[in-house]
């Protein structure tokens, strides 16, 4: 009654309830500062700014209750009105953390590249950690699970492209040269790169799979730290030098690779775990998962039939890598990394390509998936996922890689 009798006095804590049209104020806290009679609202101060608002779209916060309920009595009060108006406000900006995760996705959206998303100078960035611990800091505030704001999870897919453009480098190259960045030093070659981008090969380059996918699969590739793990061992245990350059192993864009698809002119290998693998893949695609290499061996892994298809009978064919959403660090990169050295003289990185979006982009894109394998009455069970990769697995396929090259060459 004294709400809509514009008597609620200048200090009333309240709640933001019931908007319809700027809806990202529902639940906010501030502090009344007057009633315009000739309006019929109520001027109120948030924590960032001042709104005025119809009665019926406040509440008395929780705490302004209790202290009705209480009642002030005839204590001596040594505040200016004013100063009781600031030391309410600075209380109610107190209770609302709702605030700070606003303030964090304002400075997402207002951000013009992938190194203002994530807090970071635009300079090139080698230590994936930096990358890594921004990412987290900048997430956990915009993340739909705790910032209900209507706009979190847009804000949430904008902070992990920027965490996967930044983890790769190359493409943190390439924007550093589009940003104009005057520190950092361009061959004329990149140069030259950068301005013909997209390649013919990589047709769907600016296809952010991220966008399309629920928030789950974002955080599921985000906190999937494996695949970047699994690069690192190989890349620790592969340094003689021998091989092609696993950076040199170039992205293919899903249109082109289906085109090569329909017309059978290129290998499809899946390097996701079996189990993985049985739920959906590309039909035709050869399964050679990671936790088999590092059981087996590269060579074993990929059996004497498909080295044969790629050194002899399908020589002048791509040999197109994927996983399941192929992030920078993801296990292809690894996959890769272990081919490229154990066929050092007979498979060059031009020959290799890695599906950009995944598997996740080619169901997307409309790409044929074999169905998921059904088991009936007696029959059996698929086996129980292998046992995850550890750094003694990786280290023997490492080796044995080495080991093996003779075969691989014959």
């Amino acid at each position: 009654r004294d709400r809509d009798a514009g008597k609620w006095a200048r200090g009333t804590i309240v709640v933001i309830q019931g908007m319809s049209q700027a809806r990202e104020l529902n639940g906010r806290s501030g502090a009344v500062v007057l009633f315009d009679s000739a309006m019929g609202r109520y001027e109120v101060r948030l924590a960032d700014r001042a709104v005025r608002l119809k009665p019926e779209a406040l509440q008395l916060h929780p705490k302004q209750r209790k202290k009705n309920k209480a009642g002030k009595g005839d204590e001596v009060v040594f505040l200016t009105e004013d100063q009781k108006l600031a030391r309410e406000g600075m209380y109610a900006v107190r209770m609302d953390p709702q605030f700070w995760y606003d303030q964090a996705l304002e400075r997402v959206f207002e951000a013009t590249n992938e190194f203002e998303v994530l807090g970071l100078e635009a300079t090139f960035t080698e230590e994936l950690g930096v990358i890594k611990k921004a990412y987290r800091k900048i997430s956990l505030a915009v993340h739909p699970d705790k910032n209900k704001h209507p706009q979190a999870d847009a804000a949430f897919r904008k902070v992990y492209g920027a965490f996967e453009t930044l983890s790769d480098l190359q493409q943190q190259k390439r924007l550093l040269w589009e940003i104009g960045n005057k520190d950092f030093s361009f061959s004329a070659s990149e140069e030259a790169a950068y301005a013909q981008q997209p390649t013919e090969d990589d047709d769907d380059y600016f296809f952010q799979w991220w966008w399309e996918a629920t928030v789950d699969q974002v955080e599921k590739a985000a906190e999937e730290a494996e695949g970047a793990q699994i690069d690192h061992f190989a890349e620790m245990f592969i340094s003689d030098g021998l091989g092609g350059d696993v950076n040199e192993v170039r992205w293919i864009g899903l249109s082109k690779a289906r085109d090569l698809f329909e017309k059978e002119r290129a290998i499809f290998i899946d390097c996701r775990s079996d189990h993985i693998f049985a739920s959906g893949s590309i039909p035709g695609a050869r399964n050679v998962s990671m936790e088999r290499v590092g059981n087996w061996g590269i060579v074993d892994a990929l059996g004497r039939e498909l080295i044969h298809e790629m050194l002899s009978t399908r020589r002048h064919q791509l040999i197109i890598v994927t996983s399941q959403v192929a992030t920078p660090y993801s296990r292809c990169r690894a996959f890769c990394r272990y081919l490229l050295r154990a066929g050092h003289t007979t498979l060059p990185a031009a020959r290799f390509r890695r599906l950009r979006g995944g598997i996740f982009g080619w169901k997307h894109k409309g790409g044929p998936v074999t169905q998921m394998l059904a088991y009936h009455g007696d029959e059996p069970y698929p086996a129980p996922p292998p046992p995850p990769l550890d750094a003694a697995a990786l280290e023997k396929a490492a080796l044995e890689s080495k080991e093996g090259e003779a075969e691989i060459v014959d």
